[in-house]
């Protein structure tokens, strides 16, 4: 009955949260700037399971002073975090309550810690809790005019908390859900471009989001990628790789009266087969943990574990695209020699490789395409890729387990 410290499918909690210095020390410079009025904005591009929700989590709690990565002398910060949380169909009105409704929920929180934040709660009112209802007394108001009303808003709560935070924190996870008819771009670069013509400049924008993100908010208003400092988060380097495994070691050795040792070899094996993929280095070193009974993980614990955590990634990200919308095996041995390539584009003479009779193979790409299994280049013919290296990833994982 030990404690496994690893998460697969969870967010990695701020202490936990291993790699990205480089992203951690821009983040850092964009509070920096935004604490001395210069305020920037910044969007998390990646992968599903790549770390953007807990790389922005670690944010959050750096811009709240609730936790220090380098010396004394690094900064103390003190914003307002506000969290929103979008849907497939939030309109651009249902976007601008829900950013009043959950800076109001913020001061609510912040209310205890800090007596001034009750006299926020007066201009705050008007904002209800779900952000689904505007104040009736206000009658049919624009949108433009609730944008207003957002704004006037955010300029008071900081009027009023001044001597308490440095500046208010916008956060939006999964910003590319909505469609870009529901012009997040446009949200956010008239709201921005208000709040600096009020002369109000502590203000900082954090998004995250599917690589689509970016062609949303470019659809949604040309210009408002443009207010946006883009990290795109590619998978951990083999060093920051094997930090996951040992932090998560020393985290089960704090927690567990007996103690867990894992033997290079093991964190190796973890390694190479993640590659680089942070949701696939916890499910394979979650398996792993569960797979060892002597208190010491191995090589051969981690190839216990390795058809559970296979099954377990492919219940929760890959089994659609390679189980149920394909029935024939030459398909998915076509896929398979797609993946040795990674997300690389390849021809038709590539894929060839795969064995499989001529006529299959057309009638395989004819069908992976169609149901949207592989991805073609616009204006483009003859040449095809897997539609994310993650899913390279596990096809070769699901191949070696196989053999």
């Amino acid at each position: 009955m030990k404690f496994n410290p690893f998460r697969p499918g969870k967010i990695v909690a701020p202490g936990m949260f291993a790699g990205r210095w480089k992203h951690i020390v821009d983040l850092k410079k964009i509070l920096n700037q935004t604490k001395h009025g210069n305020a920037q904005h910044f969007a998390l591009i990646g992968e599903r399971g790549i770390g953007k929700s807990s790389l922005l989590m670690l944010f959050q709690s750096l811009a709240t002073g609730g936790v220090k990565l380098d010396t004394d002398e690094d900064p103390d910060f003190s914003f307002l975090v506000v969290n929103m949380d979008l849907e497939p169909n939030t309109s651009y009105v249902e976007i601008v309550r829900r950013a009043g409704a959950s800076l109001k929920r913020a001061a609510d929180e912040l209310q205890p810690k800090k007596a001034k934040a009750k006299k926020v709660l007066s201009f705050l009112s008007k904002w209800e809790v779900l952000g689904v209802k505007f104040d009736q007394t206000q009658g049919n108001v624009t949108p433009q005019e609730l944008l207003d009303q957002l704004i006037d808003s955010v300029t008071e709560t900081l009027a009023v908390l001044r001597e308490d935070v440095e500046g208010i924190v916008f956060l939006i996870d999964e910003a590319d859900k909505p469609p870009a008819t529901s012009h997040l771009g446009e949200f956010c670069k008239l709201f921005t471009e208000r709040l600096t013509k009020r002369n109000c400049h502590q203000v900082c924008f954090g998004l995250a989001g599917l690589p689509g993100l970016i062609t949303k908010l470019r659809d949604s208003h040309e210009s408002s990628p443009r207010i946006f400092d883009v990290m795109t988060l590619e998978p951990l380097l083999g060093e920051d790789a094997a930090h996951v495994v040992k932090r998560g070691m020393d985290e089960a050795n704090k927690k567990n009266t007996a103690q867990t040792k894992i033997t290079p070899a093991a964190t190796e094996l973890i390694v190479d087969q993640a590659e680089g993929y942070p949701h696939f280095i916890q499910q394979f070193a979650f398996c792993a943990f569960e797979a060892n009974s002597d208190d010491t993980i191995d090589f051969e614990d981690v190839q216990r574990g390795m058809p559970d955590a296979i099954q377990q990634l492919g219940n929760s990200y890959f089994n659609d695209l390679y189980f149920d919308r394909i029935a024939s095996e030459d398909y998915r041995a076509v896929l398979r020699t797609m993946a040795e390539h990674g997300d690389a584009w390849m021809t038709k003479e590539t894929l060839r490789a795969s064995s499989v009779s001529e006529t299959q193979l057309k009638n395989a790409i004819a069908t992976l395409k169609q149901r949207n299994i592989i991805v073609v280049p616009d204006g483009q013919k003859g040449v095809y890729r897997l539609p994310t290296k993650a899913f390279a990833v596990w096809l070769k994982s699901l191949t070696k387990a196989g053999k």
